[in-house]
């Protein structure tokens, strides 16, 4: 359990950078291809390091293609386009905030898929959520109507809905793989479906094609990063985790992720307004006494 926990805590630090690391890049690289690169850099990595510790056949034995191809397109396909796009048309530090609200969304999409029923100490982390992602868009300066809506925060939220769906499905349906094979098969895939869309982007004359090179070492660094920890090891230790103790509680850690990528906004200086930090503490407090209680409760029942 203490491998899993270290494991979702790198995850929540290498993907805490992401937002304002992809923000930065998307001066030099549009949305479509910026989603496509992450997991084409990424996947030839995560096969060579597959076929040396587990030799063999990529595609696990007994899994219909069907599976890992929709494993891939949601989880990826679909995730990492409209994830991008949605920090490219949203206010950096609020698509921080929105994504702290991963856990509700978790609960809500298993719930739904897989009737896992929600604890009741998630409904006030749900109503705090609302209030903290509206207290986040508000900004008194934009008039008539004062809130910071950008057009791309409902993306970042069917991100999140992609994300916890692949997460559940894929521990169900790749039962009996190792954490290595289901990392590699679905970025894999997923890479494959990224790239389609950012070619129907291009071919629409919403990409740029072929892409512009990186504007500096500033840019290959960011990228290095985001392939490398981001896609290749925080999806890795991610699944590690999902698997010992559920997308939920995983999601919980992801709580962590905005307090690194706020820190590293300002660093780069991109300065919160106190409405976007207090909605980022609402979320982070309601999701963060749903733990305790939960916590609470299960230490109650061993005694």
């Amino acid at each position: 359990m203490l491998a899993a926990n270290l494991g979702l805590l790198f995850t929540a630090m290498t993907w805490g950078a992401m937002i304002p690391f992809v923000n930065a890049l998307l001066a030099t690289w549009d949305p479509y291809f910026l989603a496509a690169i992450r997991y084409v850099l990424g996947a030839p990595v995560l096969i060579v390091i597959l076929l040396a510790v587990e030799p063999g056949p990529l595609l696990p034995r007994g899994v219909p293609l069907w599976r890992t191809s929709l494993l891939g397109g949601i989880g990826i396909g679909v995730f990492a386009p409209a994830f991008t796009l949605g920090i490219a048309y949203s206010n950096p530090v609020t698509a921080v905030v929105l994504s702290a609200a991963g856990p509700v969304v978790a609960a809500g999409v298993g719930w739904l898929f897989y009737r896992f029923p929600i604890e009741r100490t998630m409904w006030p982390a749900v109503i705090l959520a609302v209030l903290g992602c509206a207290l986040a868009t508000y900004d008194p300066s934009y008039g008539a109507i004062p809130f910071d809506f950008r057009g791309g925060e409902p993306l970042i939220l069917l991100a999140a809905a992609c994300w916890s769906w692949y997460s559940i499905a894929a521990q169900a349906w790749l039962a009996g793989s190792s954490q290595l094979r289901i990392t590699t098969v679905t970025v894999m895939t997923g890479a494959v479906a990224a790239t389609a869309v950012y070619l129907a982007a291009a071919a629409a004359g919403l990409a740029q094609m072929p892409p512009p090179p990186p504007a500096g070492w500033q840019d290959v660094g960011f990228l290095a990063w985001i392939v490398l920890l981001a896609v290749v090891v925080g999806n890795f230790t991610w699944h590690f985790g999902v698997r010992r103790v559920g997308v939920v509680v995983a999601s919980m850690f992801t709580n962590l992720s905005p307090v690194f990528a706020i820190v590293i906004s300002a660093m780069m200086g991109i300065e919160p307004r106190w409405q976007q930090v207090a909605g980022g503490a609402l979320v982070l407090a309601g999701l963060f006494q749903a733990q305790a209680r939960n916590w609470i409760r299960r230490r109650s029942r061993v005694k």
